[in-house]
């Protein structure tokens, strides 16, 4: 199947394959898909989930709604604590995904912003941005890249715009994912 084309339908199970700069496995954690428009992949995962890292095993306290674009360098996932609203928006900067009907996968560009429904913003992990961006060798591309998505980010969070919509109801009570 065409990476470009494939889809996911309601319901499916899939798995993503976060890799490093080189190549080196990241993260891989499951998720089921609650909507695909070819463009938007929206996922979500139970609090408690094991999520597998470069660290070890890992278990988010949060149940997330997850959102990929397939042309965007950055994924947003929504956390919340079982039962209750929005605790924090966690984003990565990361190549645009791929997806083969199975698995998502996208490389690890180290940058992260965490926004929370008060409004405060965050930038993180700068030091390792610029660590791996000699390290790795980053093509000034992909660093540009990888600057203007964190920047996109901040500015959709400070205008309150999609996908940092205050007021979300939790997981458990909502039947899809909201879209403006």
């Amino acid at each position: 199947m065409d990476a470009s084309s494939a889809r996911a339908h309601p319901g499916d199970r899939v798995l993503l394959r976060a890799t490093k700069f080189d190549g080196a496995a990241h993260w891989i954690q499951p998720f089921r898909v609650l909507s695909d428009d070819g463009n938007l992949l929206v996922t979500s995962y139970r609090a408690r989930t094991p999520i597998y890292t470069s660290r070890g095993e890992f278990r988010s306290p949060y149940d997330s709604v997850v959102y990929f674009w397939r042309d965007r360098w950055y994924n947003v996932f929504r956390l919340a604590r079982p039962g209750c609203s929005t605790a924090l928006w966690y984003c990565n900067v990361t190549t645009p995904p791929t997806f083969d009907g199975c698995q998502i996968g996208y490389v690890d560009l180290d940058l992260d912003v965490k926004v929370y429904p008060g409004g405060c913003i965050e930038l993180l992990d700068e030091d390792e941005f610029e660590q791996h961006r000699r390290e790795y060798g980053y093509p000034a591309d992909i660093v540009d890249r990888a600057c203007a998505a964190a920047a996109e980010l901040m500015e959709l969070a400070r205008a309150g715009r999609f996908p940092f919509t205050w007021g979300y109801q939790p997981m458990r009570e909502r039947t899809g994912p909201r879209t403006l």
